[in-house]
């Protein structure tokens, strides 16, 4: 297991490069507080773990060697999400993005409104093409999971 270097401060904290905490690290996903998609955990320049979701603009830097070791301790004890994109996490991740989409597709539809189907806004229309792409893209990958799935019980 890689080694908190260092007695200095908790911001000061860095961490042997890829080796020990943030190669168990890299094999996990941390779940997005907002939105509970899986997100990567990477490695800073300074060599600390941190996640961006891209979907909440949200970004998650651990700093602290309080906060290192908690990390690390919830990798150990399996309470990160698998990175596996087979695993049952994975498909509650994409669920969960679905809901999203839904919502904003709900709410890109009220912003349409009665007057847009009568002087459309090309910008909403394009932003509503797009998330529809993306629902149709993220029911595709869940189904196509659930497939390979049934597939490897049955053999």
């Amino acid at each position: 297991m890689g080694q908190l270097e260092g007695d200095q401060g908790n911001a000061n904290v860095t961490l042997d490069p890829w080796k020990g905490i943030l190669d168990v690290l890299s094999s996990k996903e941390f779940p997005c507080p907002l939105c509970k998609t899986g997100l990567p955990i990477l490695r800073s320049k300074r060599n600390k773990p941190y996640c961006t979701c891209n979907d909440c603009g949200l970004q998650i830097f651990v700093r602290g060697k309080k906060g290192i070791a908690c990390l690390q301790h919830m990798a150990e004890h399996g309470i990160l999400i698998p990175a596996d994109e087979g695993s049952a996490a994975h498909a509650v991740s994409l669920f969960n993005r679905l809901e999203r989409l839904n919502l904003q597709k709900r709410d890109l539809e009220m912003k349409r409104g009665i007057v847009g189907f009568l002087f459309p806004d090309e910008n909403v229309e394009n932003a509503l093409s797009l998330v529809d792409a993306e629902i149709e893209s993220v029911q595709g990958e869940l189904a196509r999971l659930s497939r390979a799935k049934q597939k490897e019980k049955k053999t």
